[in-house]
């Protein structure tokens, strides 16, 4: 495997760090993944070099507001503006790696705040997309999402755009963290293998907290990907595979991950594959004590050669 490490031009030319981790010979695929909330791409560099050794090329880069990238290292935001900015980044990420590797088959892959995306941006420019790995996504009802917007609206009256709260905390986090009692720390929902829990917790790259906007442009795509058309201008011929831990409290133990796929297959996709993988919670890519690791990342490359 070999690794580049280059800075990308995003969306009004700001500058993102991205990562291309690349086979020995030439790239029979190319993985597009866009990470999940306040970590950073490098944490993808396990399943990257499992990739690259079946001939698939993978990259991402630190989305705003996260990894590298400025503003508060403890709290990732980005900015009003982000979300819309962010999936232009995705699109220009996308054109950048096509142009690197013409004709070779584009698959793109996104995780919890990154699944969100993706399948927002999906409903865009699905139609260059060869394959999509969507992990650690969910479904929450309309109405319920319509009162918590409202609600994190008046935190950010409060504390600002940018910053978090406690309220905010206990809305976001600490409501996946409640199913995980008695906790050892506040993250607990994340993963069931200690050792890289506490990896991540001590990864200066990762940010502990998500800001109230952030958390409000989460909520808001969540309303608009869980609408009955959200997805009727799918590809409909593009594979899809919804991939998650049974555990996972963003998927509600299985159950949003499940009206997602009924989502996709009202709407006429043709090829959508689900698994959820039994002890794993939201993390699915750190639970390697148990081998929930190893069979995601087994998962992915054999689904990817299908």
């Amino acid at each position: 495997m070999h690794t580049e490490t280059f800075v990308f031009n995003g969306f009004g030319g700001v500058k993102l760090p991205a990562i291309l981790w690349l086979p020995d010979g030439e790239p029979r695929r190319i993985l597009q993944i866009t990470h999940g909330m306040t970590e950073h791409i490098g944490r993808y560099e396990a399943l990257a070099e499992n990739l690259t050794a079946q001939g698939i090329a993978v990259a991402g880069y630190d989305l705003r507001g996260h990894g590298q990238n400025p503003g508060n290292p403890d709290v990732a935001s980005f900015s009003e503006d982000g979300w819309e900015a962010s999936l232009e980044d995705m699109h220009l990420f996308f054109a950048h790696l096509s142009a690197r590797f013409p004709g070779v088959p584009h698959d793109m892959l996104g995780f919890s705040l990154g699944s969100f995306l993706l399948r927002e941006y999906l409903g865009r420019w699905s139609e260059g997309v060869s394959r999509a790995i969507i992990m650690g996504t969910g479904y929450q009802p309309a109405p319920v999402l319509s009162v918590m917007m409202a609600i994190v609206k008046g935190q950010i009256k409060k504390g600002g755009f940018d910053n978090t709260t406690d309220l905010v905390r206990k809305l976001s986090f600490g409501t996946y963290n409640r199913k995980f009692k008695p906790n050892r720390t506040q993250s607990d929902w994340l993963c069931a293998d200690m050792a890289q829990l506490d990896a991540y917790l001590a990864d200066p790259l990762c940010r502990r907290d998500i800001s109230s906007g952030l958390f409000w442009q989460l909520l808001s795509a969540m309303k608009r990907t869980g609408s009955r058309a959200a997805c009727g201008t799918w590809n409909q011929n593009m594979p899809v595979l919804l991939l998650s831990g049974q555990d996972d409290q963003v998927g509600d133990g299985g159950r949003g991950v499940q009206a997602v796929k009924k989502q996709l297959d009202a709407a006429g996709m043709k090829t959508v594959s689900l698994h959820l993988i039994p002890g794993a919670r939201h993390v699915v890519l750190d639970e390697r004590r148990s081998g929930a690791a190893d069979e995601a990342v087994r998962m992915i490359g054999d689904w990817l050669k299908e």
